[in-house]
């Protein structure tokens, strides 16, 4: 045996078994503290019931079969009843409310897209447009975005203030027009609304404070002053 190795003592398996246990503990909170600041936990305000609101993942039964090709179809819809309808309903049943008066309502999202003919906005009805407020604010994953095209006349935007986007909440419009699933402009699946009905005015979203990444950030100093301290308190002792 060489003179280097000569008094020390083997290390007692209690020690190593210690010592594999801490830096057990130390990787699970590294990864505890990982998930906490990947995946706060923002819902403060948020609805714990799911929301009114249609399922854009849901199939709607169309109240009549599309047209075969090639049969002979009024190119004009009931133009006296209105009909109230999502955006799922126009989507999946277009042929069917195709020329046809509807009442929609939605959250105007995007920007405001001034022509000669009018205003063409983007109304949302998903869940985030009225019960929960944008992903951002919440991170309460509940579908996709749906929403429609809809041409207004440029009086009726005037009571529009606010513009949904990441940070905000826009305002809620419930319009009434028609639907064509072809539009003269070009445009596919639109609304040429007659009438806007202001229901609900937005407003901007502050980032809530994330208590639990101050509290991980609190942690990860104490442990690394923890280590710099026994660090220093070993190189002392030896």
């Amino acid at each position: 045996m060489s003179s280097s190795l000569r008094g020390h003592k083997p290390v007692e398996r209690l020690r190593v078994l210690m010592g594999a246990l801490a830096l057990l503990g130390m990787l699970g909170s590294v990864v505890i503290i990982g998930e906490v600041l990947r995946h706060p936990d923002t819902r403060a305000g948020v609805p714990d019931e799911e929301p009114d609101h249609f399922d854009p993942r849901d199939e709607i039964d169309c109240p009549e079969p599309p047209p075969r090709e090639g049969q002979e179809r009024s190119p004009q819809g009931d133009t006296t009843t209105t009909v109230d309808v999502s955006s799922s309903d126009l989507y999946d049943c277009p042929q069917f409310f195709d020329g046809r008066r509807v009442r929609y309502r939605g959250e105007v999202v995007g920007a405001l897209l001034h022509r000669d003919t009018g205003v063409w906005v983007q109304l949302n009805d998903d869940a985030y447009a009225e019960a929960l407020g944008p992903l951002p604010a919440h991170r309460d994953y509940r579908g996709g975005n749906s929403g429609v095209g809809v041409l207004l006349p440029t009086r009726l935007t005037a009571q529009i203030d606010l513009v949904g986007g990441p940070q905000t909440r826009g305002d809620v419009v419930e319009i009434e027009g028609m639907f064509n699933r072809v539009d003269p402009s070009g445009e596919v699946a639109v609304i040429r609304a007659e009438t806007a009905e202001l229901t609900a005015s937005g407003e901007a979203l502050l980032d809530p404070l994330l208590t639990h990444r101050l509290v991980a950030a609190v942690l990860a100093i104490l442990f690394a002053g923890g280590m710099v301290a026994a660090e220093r308190v070993v190189a002392r002792r030896r």
